[in-house]
């Protein structure tokens, strides 16, 4: 499913009328019509329930006085609040104004501090309320009239049925714009909003419902629109399918690069994860004093001892020897548990320019690299970059909270600016790649915030590349796979107190379950 930013809703509006004969006033009419709708899915018969309708002077409150008009036919008591001055209603608003009076719904006109008075005393009789003050187009911080009024709501504590979007929310990156009336449901026209998968918009979304509203199937799919929502159908398209005549080879061989003095967990749950998935040959290259420990952890994957400096680091030295074993591969994972001694940062910076086959880069290579991320655009082969929100913050100079506001922004820009596939891994995990498409993942839950699942969400990915995925598509599918795999074990165990090992028997039932259904 394609997901919106405010950009591609305005110019689905424009469409919608200038080449597909759709009129405002009926797209409006639809959209009031969707909000009863919704709210009656959810919270049942409204005829004798009382209901506050804010709205604002854009469209969002003309749809909010559409849904006013039909409330009240349907017996609901309706009381509508129009915030500013009449004058400032759009032109379709102020038409459904008019029809709003004509049907008789009651209107306060909210203007100034004075008339929050009566406001207050309205809204405190209603069982809900209907948040139709400003849709997507709102680019700046809520003022004045319109500030006290989302403020006087929240105190009032209503549940509230949002239209389009909560107002004061970013449809874009989710974050708040200044004060922000949250939702218990949300009823969002034509396609989801981006920011509405992310942590933060999400929980002031509430529960989302996506009507049809009449928008053509084909603007609902338009290439102008880049940005998508990872589903199961999507997933299984990029899936490698096998017939029985399949050996080893086929299914790829994976080079992993990983291991240091007390950190050798990762490379093994890297490991394992790339052959959970369906890779065919999976070899680890390690600090060689570290060797028989991985030998001990690993009975399927390889080991390969290579050199490395004093303390279990991996060397300068060691390049050759990477290099060598790489020549026969289909993907090589860089970066679980290398640890972050100088001369490793000099190896991997050596690794990326000479490696030919696809890549994840991930964990401690990340922080390695710092903000070195200009290496990427001599890479002689694709990369995936893996990094959680302290990572990208780390990779970009900036602040983790910087980050988590503008996730899709961010991944982005690492994606574009420097010709890698990007994994911003945290809920709903964004895929990025330097085409400026993006894909927001929707599963996976708290049992996954613990150590090693990041190492094996690494080795899914590489595991997939080396199975001839491109890396967009790998980065997708694992990352898609992983969080259903913490979903999975988290009904069995319980999400606290999971381990990243707990995935691991349950990738091929996923790959097994996706491909039956």
């Amino acid at each position: 499913m394609k997901l919106a930013t405010s950009q591609d809703m305005k110019k689905m509006d424009e469409l919608a009328v200038k080449d597909h004969g759709l009129s405002l006033s009926q797209l409006m009419e639809n959209a009031g019509a969707a909000v009863v709708s919704g709210m009656e899915e959810e919270w049942g018969n409204l005829s004798k329930k009382t209901i506050g309708v804010l709205c604002g002077p854009g469209n969002n409150g003309g749809d909010g006085l559409v849904a006013a008009r039909i409330l009240k036919q349907k017996k609901a008591s309706v009381v509508a609040v129009i915030a500013g001055e009449l004058e400032d209603l759009s032109e379709e608003t102020r038409k459904q104004y008019q029809k709003a009076k004509t049907a008789k719904v009651p209107i306060l006109l909210l203007r100034d501090q004075e008339g929050l008075k009566s406001v207050r005393v309205a809204l405190e009789e209603c069982d809900y309320l209907v948040d139709a003050l400003f849709g997507t187009g709102l680019s700046r911080p809520l003022e004045g009239i319109f500030r006290d009024l989302v403020q006087l709501a929240r105190k009032l504590g209503k549940p509230v049925a949002a239209v389009d979007i909560p107002s004061g929310m970013s449809a874009d990156s989710g974050s708040p714009r200044g004060e922000v009336l949250p939702a218990k449901m949300t009823i969002t026209f034509g396609l989801p909003k981006t920011g509405f998968y992310t942590p933060v918009g999400s929980s002031l979304a509430g529960f989302l419902k996506v009507a049809d509203i009449g928008f053509p199937p084909d603007l609902l799919k338009a290439p102008f629109i880049k940005k998508e929502l990872v589903e199961k159908e999507m997933v299984l398209k990029f899936m490698p399918r096998y017939d029985e005549n399949t050996h080893k080879g086929t299914r790829g061989r994976v080079l992993i690069v990983a291991g240091a003095t007390g950190l050798t967990g990762a490379a093994a749950l890297c490991a394992y994860g790339a052959q959970r998935i369906g890779a065919g040959l999976v070899t680890v290259a390690c600090p060689e004093s570290l060797n028989a420990i991985l030998e001990m952890k690993l009975t399927e994957p390889m080991t390969a001892p290579v050199p490395e400096v004093e303390g279990g680091f991996l060397s300068l030295k060691a390049a050759g020897r990477i290099l060598h074993l790489a020549t026969n591969v289909n993907s090589v994972i860089i970066g679980p548990g290398i640890g972050r001694h100088r001369e490793t940062g000099q190896l991997l910076r050596d690794l990326l320019t000479k490696l030919t086959a696809p890549m994840v880069v991930d964990a401690d290579a990340l922080n390695l690299l710092g903000g070195q991320l200009d290496i990427f655009r001599s890479a002689r082969a694709p990369v995936v970059l893996t990094p959680h929100p302290g990572e990208a913050a780390w990779l970009l100079k900036t602040t983790i909270n910087e980050v988590e506001q503008n996730r899709v922004k961010v991944a982005k820009q690492i994606a574009e600016g420097y010709n890698v596939a990007v994994v911003l891994k945290g809920r709903f995990t964004v895929i990025a790649n330097p085409q400026g498409e993006v894909r927001i993942n929707p599963t996976g839950n708290r049992g996954l915030a613990t150590a090693g699942t990041g190492d094996v969400l690494s080795g899914i990915i590489g595991g997939l590349l080396a199975q001839r995925l491109s890396p967009f598509d790998a980065a997708t599918a694992g990352v898609y796979l992983h969080g259903l795999a913490g979903e999975w074990a988290s009904r069995r165990l319980g999400p606290d107190g999971l381990l990243a090992g707990d995935l691991l028997p349950l990738l091929p039932r996923l790959l097994r379950r996706l491909k039956e259904n």
